[in-house]
């Protein structure tokens, strides 16, 4: 991967040596920017561009360059790479795009790259990228014109969509943020996000990891490096929704996948997940203070109003404002002489105009263990101001990093002045008290995150039936069927979680004595119909043995007076479960990230509120119990108004036991149990139901 960020010669397919054009543009600026390699060009006419020899064959060549870059129209590209892989070259970058538009039928172009790639084994970038830019070592595969290459960089950048990548490197100089390393991986036709990722990661000059992407190919690798990376990683993923997901595979072939998965993945990796460009520059720049580790906040404002702005900032982010100790009231007099404004969290220093003091209380407010951070609030007018204001943002930085704290600024002074600070001071510079508390709670969230990380525990061996469950598949795959719903819960059995007793009847008849206790639940068992309520399959409440004949009896004629009719396979008898908060709990496979695990609010509630939490499976305890303390329902489980409280810990054990079960059974394509009933502490849970689906 290395030959692809620091290439000692490069050959660019497509240049043109009578006029401009994009193979020419890539020579010409690393002529212009200090290219310390060798360049060549292949193209239609011998010639040179800016002194670069351009040849019309491959095999013309005078040495085998490290990486051969493609601008030339996608059908002349498997020719190419063929001469390619005879010359010896093996890192390939195909910036062309319009491949789909030569498919045919089950054959495609991309294919017949693949194909050649493979028999030469060449690592291949795109199609449909951009390419590579190394700014320390001053080179850069783009096609677009380039004044200077900015060197000093500790920021990696991985972006699907070249475009987007351009104009994160554009916004970037506009905040004082240098790129290390660039790359816009394209359709990633056979390396990746993960490919690049694992590079980074391993790279010692890159500190912060960025990337903007459309879908995951190897999402469940994307996922192990993230975990296991101590350098902050910044998303943005969009296709997020069916109109974004059509232009998107249009566009880049891109997995659209679940979002909601991606974020649950996301959060149990500690990957900071942004919604756009801004809040993914807030988030570099935040994440390269020290983090903050807790909810206290100490607030010091020029401006009483921003003040009250800045209150409700963070109480909307959960942050607390925790009083100012006696003792910094007390070290206060002695820095400057008070008059009028009172000495409360937020502190009101409106009547100061020495940047001196300034400072001086800033590290006092630094010092107290009663804070985890600080947030300035700095109003100011730029004529008279200006350069002190600038003297006083040297004076945080040096603060920050001697007490390891953040301090979040909010300058608030004209436009213009805002602008040029931002762009010429490295320190974070935000403009508003909620932009602040915004970074304040990324910083938050991002600690809380790896936190969660480092002390996830240790995955539980659990001896799981497999035995049955794979019985159970070859049954309903010889008949052809689903599994049934008494077959569903034995799966679950085979996980080791007992299903409330019940018994299957073949028909309607009742045998004269059954081993359950009324009251009773009756339920059809039908492989066409899994929601059984829908269809009138469910009688409960059930309190003799003549209700239960009755019961079964209309559910029959209810279910033939169908049209279609559903078919009737038998009855499940059940012993009705106790009161409780009716959860759900299940899972399925991603196309990119495999087995994901599901809990949230259940029985009838699912479709309508969708409260669920997801994560990669399998989970540990601290994961399932993070999960279930996501949910908007917690309160329901946590003893609210008067309530029990309810047995998490026997849901947590549902919740990784049906993921260890996803994880070891790849059969299983999805399962679904709902209701998980969950009872008051100590009384563990009921399972009444259950899905199954197993893979074609």
């Amino acid at each position: 991967m290395e030959k692809f960020f620091t290439p000692r010669s490069m050959v660019v397919f497509g240049a043109s040596v009578t006029k401009m054009n994009l193979g020419q543009i890539v020579l010409i600026n690393n002529k212009h920017i200090g290219y310390p390699g060798e360049l060549y060009g292949v193209g239609s006419q011998e010639g040179n561009v800016s002194g670069v020899p351009v040849y019309t064959k491959v095999a013309d060549l005078p040495c085998v360059p490290d990486v051969a870059i493609f601008l030339t129209p996608a059908r002349t590209v498997p020719a190419l790479m063929e001469e390619c892989g005879q010359k010896g070259i093996t890192h390939v970058v195909i910036e062309s795009g319009g491949f789909s538009e030569y498919s045919h039928g089950h054959h495609s172009l991309e294919e017949d790259v693949l194909a050649i790639a493979r028999k030469y084994d060449m690592k291949v970038i795109g199609p449909n990228c951009v390419g590579v830019i190394n700014f320390d070592y001053k080179m850069m595969m783009p096609f677009a014109f380039a004044k200077e290459v900015p060197s000093g960089g500790v920021l990696g950048l991985i972006t699907q969509s070249g475009g987007v990548g351009s104009s994160y490197l554009q916004t970037f100089a506009g905040f004082g943020i240098t790129a290390g390393k660039f790359v816009s991986i394209g359709n990633k036709l056979l390396l990746d996000e993960a490919d690049f990722l694992e590079y980074l990661i391993q790279d010692p000059e890159t500190r912060c990891i960025a990337l903007y992407l459309e879908g995951f190919k190897r999402g469940r690798r994307f996922f192990d490096l993230a975990r296991s990376c101590d350098k902050p990683i910044i998303l943005q993923k969009s296709n997020r929704s069916k109109a974004s997901a059509k232009i998107a595979q249009s566009h880049t072939t891109a997995l659209s996948g679940d979002d909601a998965v991606v974020d649950g993945a996301m959060r149990q990796a500690g990957v900071i997940r942004v919604d756009d460009e801004m809040d993914l520059v807030s988030a570099v720049q935040v994440v390269g203070m020290p983090l903050m580790k807790g909810k206290r906040v100490a607030v010091l404002s020029r401006s009483g109003g921003h003040a009250v702005l800045t209150a409700d900032a963070c109480a909307k982010y959960g942050f607390e404002m925790t009083p100012f100790p006696p003792s910094f009231i007390e070290k206060l007099k002695t820095i400057y002489n008070t008059r009028v404004i009172a000495h409360q969290n937020p502190l009101d220093l409106g009547e100061i105009f020495d940047y001196t003091i300034f400072t001086d209380i800033l590290e006092e407010a630094l010092k107290l263990d009663e804070f985890d951070g600080v947030l300035f609030n700095h109003l100011y007018s730029a004529d008279f101001e200006g350069e002190m204001s600038r003297a006083f943002l040297t004076g945080v930085k040096e603060l920050v990093a001697r007490y390891e704290k953040p301090v979040s600024l909010a300058m608030i002074s004209e436009r213009e002045e805002i602008l040029d600070l931002q762009k010429k001071q490295p320190f974070p510079v935000f403009v508003s008290p909620l932009e602040a508390v915004e970074a304040l709670y990324v910083s938050r969230s991002y600690y809380e995150k790896k936190t969660a990380c480092q002390k996830r525990g240790r995955l539980e061996e659990y001896d799981l039936d497999l035995e049955t469950v794979l019985c159970i598949r070859a049954r309903c795959k010889k008949e052809k069927r689903i599994p049934l719903t008494d077959e569903a819960l034995a799966i679950c059995a085979a996980a080791g979680l007992q299903p409330v007793k019940s018994l299957p009847l073949k028909n309607e008849n009742v045998p004269s004595r059954i081993a359950l206790r009324y009251p009773l639940a009756a339920k059809l068992i039908s492989r066409n119909a899994s929601h059984k309520s829908d269809v009138g399959g469910v009688v409960v409440n059930i309190r003799s043995k003549k209700h239960l004949s009755e019961a079964l009896a209309g559910m029959k004629s209810k279910i033939r007076n169908l049209k279609p009719s559903p078919a009737i396979d038998g009855y499940l008898i059940q012993e009705m479960a106790p009161a409780g908060v009716e959860c759900f709990v299940g899972g399925r496979r991603d196309p990119a990230f495999g087995p994901v695990i599901v809990v949230g609010l259940g029985g009838i509630f699912i479709e309508i509120f969708k409260d669920t939490s997801i994560r990669l499976a399998p989970v540990t305890h601290s994961e399932a119990e993070a999960m279930i303390r996501e949910l908007k329902a917690y309160p329901l489980l946590a003893g609210a108004r008067g309530r029990d409280l309810a047995d998490c810990q026997a849901l947590q054990n549902v919740v990784c036991r049906i993921s260890a079960l996803l994880a070891a059974c790849p059969e299983i394509s999805e399962i679904d149990l709902n209701p998980v009933i969950v009872h008051p502490e100590g009384q563990g849970v009921s399972l009444v139901d259950a899905r199954v689906f197993f893979q074609k």
